[in-house]
């Protein structure tokens, strides 16, 4: 229970996630990493099985090379929870609940494990980095 209290602690100060009072509620899981330490996961499988999936085509590595033809300079960029920064439509939230012996609570932005998660992210940062390749 340590390993869950840390988690909605941390996600509650950092303002990801609020108490729900919606219908929707997934279980969480917690997974071991490698270096012993553990992960607090939300499991959204029933989700997804029912989630529309979105058509946006991610690039092949082949095509990214391409891209960067005889390029001198390269940027890097480290998106630190990069989903966390794309806000879920209110009227959605409902649908990321996961509950624990804490209670019910769903997230304010986009959680790790939807479906769509990727191509919505990489749509979005196509769109910001657009006119960058050059």
């Amino acid at each position: 229970m340590k390993t869950v209290d840390e988690a909605v602690d941390k996600m509650l100060k950092a303002d990801v996630i609020e108490e729900s009072m919606g219908s929707w509620a997934f279980p969480i899981v917690i997974v071991d990493k490698k270096d012993g330490s553990k992960r607090f996961c939300v499991d959204y499988r029933a989700l997804n099985a029912v989630t529309k999936p979105i058509a946006y085509p991610l690039p092949s590595i082949d095509s990214l090379l391409a891209l960067l033809g005889k390029a001198v300079w390269f940027t890097s960029l480290d998106c630190l929870s990069g989903y966390y920064q794309i806000a879920m439509d209110p009227k959605d939230r409902e649908k990321t609940a996961f509950t624990c012996h804490r209670g019910l609570y769903q997230f304010k932005v986009m959680p790790f494990g939807l479906s769509n998660a990727p191509a919505v992210f990489s749509e979005l940062i196509s769109k910001v980095l657009r006119g960058c390749e050059a």
